[in-house]
């Protein structure tokens, strides 16, 4: 029944609905009977549709999959900068104790402290220029109070200013990447 061979024959006896017809060299062909090519026909189709919903499947997949790297790539660089901000904030604090620490040395007036001076300015300077290079930058300083950028430590009566206006700056305010990494410790104007 199952040869080996390549006979029309034996592709027919496979199938036991098949009919053969002879054929004009005496080999048998096999027929389908109607009923059975609109099986295989509804076959066809269910395997077509069924390919194409794989299909559209696998394409959502991979886009889904894209989606995640883009989403996963931007909450890792989120990550990285909010972390980097609480480092730098550290480094600000540090940044404010030597500038009263130079600001009280200026006042002294000792030569061999003129010297030492000198150097520490130099060392103020390269670290606020590391600053810069880590996008780190002043809040630039307004007459007028601003709550998204200044916190008001005091309120206190003022003929020479506008109420609101700021009076006097405690602790310099620092912007990172757009965002307020911390907000300007000022005096304002009742």
């Amino acid at each position: 029944m199952f040869g080996f061979g390549n006979s029309k024959q034996d592709q027919c006896s496979c199938n036991q609905k098949n009919e053969s017809v002879p054929e004009k060299d005496g080999n048998q062909t096999c027929v389908i009977h109607n009923n059975e090519q609109g099986d295989v026909s509804n076959d066809i189709a269910s395997c077509f549709d069924e390919l194409v919903q794989l299909k559209e499947k696998f394409v959502r997949l991979g886009a889904d999959f894209q989606n995640y790297k883009k989403r996963a790539e931007k909450d890792r660089a989120e990550l990285i900068d909010r972390s980097k901000a609480d480092l730098l904030v550290g480094f600000l604090q540090i940044g404010d104790n030597f500038d009263r620490a130079l600001s009280e040395a200026r006042h002294v007036n000792n030569e061999e402290l003129n010297e030492w001076l000198k150097g520490f300015e130099l060392i103020n300077k390269v670290f606020n220029d590391f600053l810069k290079e880590q996008g780190v930058e002043p809040v630039v300083q307004n007459e007028v109070f601003d709550p998204t950028v200044h916190e008001a430590i005091a309120q206190v009566e003022s003929s020479d200013h506008q109420s609101g206006h700021i009076i006097d700056l405690f602790e310099k305010g620092f912007m990172y990447k757009g965002r307020v990494l911390r907000t300007a410790k000022v005096t304002v104007a009742k």
